[in-house]
């Protein structure tokens, strides 16, 4: 499973995944989140957002098509992203899920948000993270 959100890293964890799929003769599900606020309702995301989402998805089937890969992709609605890849990981049953994340700092520190964490410290699985390159 490769969990995209729009980043750099999305690219080369999606075509990693995919590699290692073919070896396994496995198949490669990709998951894009939309994190909706607490005071907006579940559903009521705007188009602009969906339509962003859903072109996330479709380049990550034309990628996996590319590299003859099997891939399947699902765009979910949750109020927080680490929760909802762990859900599906443990829905799917996958054996391995892909993380990319920037590179960012935080108060001068490198600085993984939430979600990777999270999902370091509760999927079931095998779990790689793909942090992107630093700059300069």
């Amino acid at each position: 499973m490769v969990a995209i959100n729009g980043s750099p890293t999305d690219e080369e964890a999606i075509r990693l995944a995919c590699r290692m799929s073919r070896r396994a003769r496995g198949k490669v599900y990709v998951i894009t989140i939309l994190e909706v606020k607490r005071s907006v309702a579940l559903g009521s995301v705007p188009d602009a957002e969906v339509d962003r989402a859903e072109a996330l998805l479709d380049h990550a089937e034309s990628l996996g098509a590319e590299l003859d890969a099997d891939v399947d992709t699902e765009l979910l609605q949750a109020r927080e992203a680490g929760p909802a890849i762990v859900d599906e990981v443990r829905e799917w049953q996958a054996d391995l899920v892909v993380v990319g994340l920037p590179y960012r700092q935080r108060f001068g520190e490198f600085y993984m948000g939430k979600t990777a964490p999270y999902v370091l410290r509760y999927a079931p699985c095998r779990t790689i993270l793909f942090r992107e390159a630093l700059q300069g």
